[in-house]
């Protein structure tokens, strides 16, 4: 009696080949989503400061109310998306190459006056990064951001 080798097929090993690819591949998007989302809130969180910051009031802040003009935390907020975050009119931003990366979508913007308080909700829409040319679509991811001036030296 001749015992017959049997052959090796390879199909386990092909599967668990093709599942590590699937496994790398979705943990790349979720990290170019998680972090452009993260870079993009501490963006627009700065920029909500800062406009609030700037647009209070001077009399109202000697005298320790939380005043603000919101005509001008408007204008300050747009200003640094495009001057310091570099976004165009449209609020998109564009790598070196000319290449999409982000849009900031702002669907709802609440100012309150008194006390001074910035809310801006909206999407980022974004291009997945590793099969960009295979799945040309963009996908939109949800952020909301708010910035309030409270004072605490009275």
């Amino acid at each position: 009696m001749q015992y017959k080798k049997k052959a090796f097929s390879g199909i386990g090993f092909i599967l668990a080949i093709f599942m590590f690819g699937i496994a790398l591949f979705i943990t790349m998007e979720y990290y170019h989503i998680f972090t452009t989302k993260e870079s993009v809130d501490i963006d627009v969180s700065r920029a909500l400061n800062i406009s609030v910051d700037l647009a209070m009031q001077d009399i109202d802040w000697i005298q320790h109310n939380s005043v603000m003009d919101t005509t001008k935390a408007e204008k300050e907020f747009k200003s640094y998306l495009i001057n310091d975050m570099g976004l165009n009119s449209n609020y998109e931003k564009y790598d070196s190459n000319g290449e999409f990366l982000y849009q900031i979508i702002i669907d709802e913007t609440k100012i309150q006056r008194t006390p001074a308080k910035f809310k801006v909700s909206g999407r980022i829409r974004m291009k997945p990064v590793t099969v960009r040319s295979i799945l040309p679509e963009t996908f939109d991811v949800p952020f909301s951001e708010e910035s309030k001036n409270t004072r605490y030296d009275d």
